[in-house]
């Protein structure tokens, strides 16, 4: 084998070649419906939510670092899709209702195991830039400030804080001590 060939290629890590976002959510997609399949058929919930852990460990193992917040934040809807289009798929009789109760009871079951798949994602993910993704994201969605004066309130006519309220010139001087309150006349009149 030549130099050349063993040589890594620029940007890559250990693995080598990176998956894109879309090729990580598809197999997601690809890996939660077949463990749903599998814990239907066998009847072992426990196979669903070890597929869900799986596959969105590795799919945000596997991902470029610049599609990380997508793979991240991804996998509970993905496997939502995929657990929707199983109990579908496998209903009988009443497929509206035998979908919507299949759900209900799998989601119940496997929610650990979506709470542990989705922090161990985070996990991986942060160990590998996440933190810088989000500042990314954050930025580009901040809006640019234009050069020129600082921003603030804009001189203009005083308005009164309260209706009837006397109107004082920003330039005046404030008044050293507060006015007197008027006496209530429920009050004397006892």
């Amino acid at each position: 084998m030549s130099e050349q060939a063993q040589r890594p290629v620029p940007g890559s890590r250990l693995t080598g070649s990176r998956l894109t976002g879309r090729g990580a959510v598809l197999g997601m997609l690809a890996v939660f419906a077949l463990g749903l399949l599998g814990a239907g058929w066998l009847g072992w919930g426990v196979l669903a939510g070890a597929f869900f852990v799986a596959g969105s460990a590795a799919a945000v193992f596997y991902v470029r670092p610049r599609d990380l917040l997508m793979v991240t934040i991804a996998p509970p809807l993905l496997f939502c899709v995929a657990l929707i289009g199983v109990k579908a798929g496998t209903a009988t009789g009443n497929v509206a209702l035998a979908t919507a109760e299949g759900t209900a009871v799998t989601l119940a079951g496997v929610a650990p195991w979506l709470f542990a798949g989705t922090v161990l994602s985070l996990v991986i993910a942060w160990s590998r830039g996440l933190r810088e993704r989000v500042r990314e994201l954050r930025d580009e969605l901040q809006p640019r400030r234009q050069p020129g004066p600082p921003a603030g309130p804009r001189p203009g006519p005083a308005t009164p804080a309260t209706p009837g309220a006397p109107v004082r010139s920003p330039d005046a001087p404030a008044s050293p001590r507060p006015a007197a309150a008027a006496p209530d006349a429920r009050s004397s009149a006892g």
